[in-house]
């Protein structure tokens, strides 16, 4: 059996290939802290052809060096790295939920999910199976929900403000840059270009933009988001 664990924090990259040892003591495990210590992910950068490379389990962390302006999965899938994907990943929300499904990932696991569900979950992907926890699935249903009238609740009269500002949770890194192409004028499709995101997932990074400072459509979100000193620091999350 060949696996591949990729993260680019150490001290976890240790914990998931101890994780993976242990469930698979006979398998061939290959580590890496970014994408690009991949030979095939290199020459394709490099303006090489693919070639095929299967995995019979990659375990992936969301946010991966050398997968810059695009999602990890896509970048593996295009050096022609094939095998079923579990992303295990510090972003624990709904909308990176989604984005890495969409991706064609078989599992999202939240890195705090607990140890001994972790390799349940990854033995389950390696067999075939999908992985998503109770709670993120019972979200997607809400976010699904959502976007059926999402164009119509982006320019809604009647959310509750916290105050000229004010935000009632903290923006996320995605949300962040989102924001700060908002700022911009950029429409749906030119974030989702930009960001490498589906259109339905940028419009529902806007609507919690829109939930979170209490705002009423997105020139009133970039108002707001100016006087809180917000937006500086978006656009620096958007250009790094």
């Amino acid at each position: 059996m060949k696996i591949l664990v990729a993260d680019d924090h150490p001290l976890f990259r240790d914990a998931l290939e101890l994780s993976v040892r242990q469930a698979w003591p006979d398998a061939e495990v290959g580590c890496i802290g970014s994408l690009l210590e991949l030979p095939a992910v290199r020459q394709i950068s490099d303006g090489a052809p693919a070639q095929a490379l299967r995995y019979d389990l990659i375990v992936l962390d969301w946010r991966m060096p050398g997968a810059e302006g695009s999602d990890p999965v896509s970048v593996l899938r295009r050096a022609g790295i094939q095998g079923p994907v579990a992303v295990v990943t510090g972003a624990e929300d709904p909308v990176t939920a989604l984005e890495v499904l969409r991706c064609g990932a078989e599992a999202y696991l939240p890195k705090t999910t607990p140890r001994r569900v972790l390799a349940q979950a990854l033995r389950l992907v390696a067999e075939g199976g999908s992985f998503v926890p109770k709670c993120v699935a019972l979200d997607l249903m809400q976010m699904t929900d959502l976007s059926l009238d999402i164009d119509e609740a982006e320019d809604a009269e009647d959310p509750v403000a916290e105050g000229e500002g004010a935000l009632s949770s903290p923006l996320t890194d995605r949300e962040q840059q989102v924001l700060s192409m908002l700022a911009t004028g950029a429409t749906n499709k030119e974030i989702g270009r930009h960001l490498s995101l589906q259109e339905v997932t940028v419009k529902l990074h806007t609507r919690r933009i829109l939930r979170k400072l209490g705002a009423r459509n997105r020139t009133d979100a970039v108002r707001r988001a100016q006087q809180a000193g917000l937006l500086s620091r978006s656009m620096d999350e958007a250009s790094s």
